[in-house]
């Protein structure tokens, strides 16, 4: 097998110290592990990075000249959202291993290929930050290939942690006020949960969406019933202070105007940020369903409404299949008539999940009829 020391064509641009240039320093462990079976199997190895963008493609060169086909080559981008179900895309947009045979694949063009991929995780951060993958013919999706893939995924990761390098994005430090996830409003800061109240919420994700900060009128107008005295307004404003200095990692709350001194991440913006760059999978992983359904504070239904809007408009223009069906096991989408039938336009005619589309869908029609 042919060994190449660094990845074809980094598409970031960056220079010989970012991080996907020093995932070249992991290839010839991996060409240690997997040479000999691709040569073998007439398999194809590759690398990818946290966007399932290609960075490294070397195998079997026979099998190589056929993946070469269907665009399998270095610096294409094999997310899920740009070419539907495949391993390595799956590997990094779900953070498991997994094994795709043939007709599993969407696109056609690749049903003549089985794939096993496996996400390469900073052992210190958990972040995932690209993908190990092995194509070929039906031996790339055994049980044994993928174990085998697995263990070389484990391996590179110590390698490069043992190596010093930085292989993944530093930990998120910022706090996330979580609006979208299907629970209680709360604030996420590293593996930390802390709730709040609706109220606090409401507070949170107006003043984070005014970094310039509100007055307390303000406040009051956006968020507040009419003729809400301006000291309950305040006192409020006062338990959210103290509630903020409760929580480590959180921001503070000034006066003089209400404002927060620190960045705030919210979950609902972070949806609609992923739909705008086709990240579907991504946007999906946020969005379990609102957590403030009977807020009448101004901002808050808004900023809900637009992320709800935006995902079925994205669900139903863009997603694959198998993003479709994960948009429909949200609660909001149960009674979604046009959502349901679109997955039957778009799933393939022997798709097993038809029979449970159509079977929801005769179900919605019965409870209309029986409504009527």
């Amino acid at each position: 097998m042919r060994h190449k020391s660094r990845p074809q064509g980094c598409a970031c641009g960056c220079g010989p110290g970012c991080v996907h240039a020093r995932l070249a320093d992991a290839i010839p462990l991996v060409s240690s592990l997997l040479s000999s079976t691709a040569r073998d199997e007439g398999l194809v190895i590759a690398i990818a990075d946290r966007e399932a963008r290609l960075h490294y493609v070397d195998g079997d060169s026979r099998a190589r000249s056929r993946a070469e086909s269907i665009g399998f080559t270095a610096g294409a981008n094999w997310s899920e959202a740009q070419v539907g179900t495949n391993a390595p895309g799956r590997a990094v947009a779900r953070g498991e291993a997994v094994s795709i045979h043939r007709e599993e694949h969407t696109r056609p063009d690749v049903h003549p290929f089985s794939c096993s991929a496996a996400p390469l995780v900073d052992p210190v951060t958990g972040e995932v930050f690209g993908a190990l993958d092995v194509t070929g013919g039906d031996a790339a999706a055994d049980r044994r290939t993928l174990a085998l893939v697995q263990a070389t995924a484990a391996a590179v990761a110590r390698e490069l942690r043992l190596a010093g390098v930085p292989v993944g994005p530093p930990p998120h430090t910022s706090a996330r006020l979580r609006l979208v996830h299907h629970g209680r409003p709360c604030i996420e800061t590293g593996t930390a949960t802390h709730a709040l109240t609706d109220r606090h919420a409401e507070l949170l994700a107006t003043l984070a969406l005014e970094p310039q900060g509100l007055s307390a009128d303000e406040i009051g107008a956006l968020i507040y019933p009419d003729g809400t005295p301006p000291a309950t307004i305040r006192g409020e404003l006062l338990r959210l202070r103290r509630r903020l200095d409760t929580i480590p990692g959180a921001p503070n709350l000034e006066s003089r105007p209400y404002r927060l001194t620190g960045p705030l991440l919210i979950d609902a913006v972070q949806v609609t940020e992923h739909l705008r760059r086709g990240e579907h999978d991504e946007a999906l992983e946020l969005y379990r369903g609102a957590s403030l359904t009977h807020s009448e504070a101004e901002p808050v239904v808004d900023l809900l409404r637009s992320t709800s809007g935006s995902l079925r408009e994205a669900m139903l223009s863009d997603a694959t299949p198998e993003t479709l069906l994960r948009y429909l096991d949200l609660p909001e989408a149960a009674d979604d008539v046009e959502s349901w039938h679109m997955a039957l336009t778009v799933l393939p005619p022997r798709a097993p999940q038809r029979a449970i589309v159509l079977t929801h869908l005769e179900q919605l029609d019965t409870r209309l009829r029986q409504a009527n």
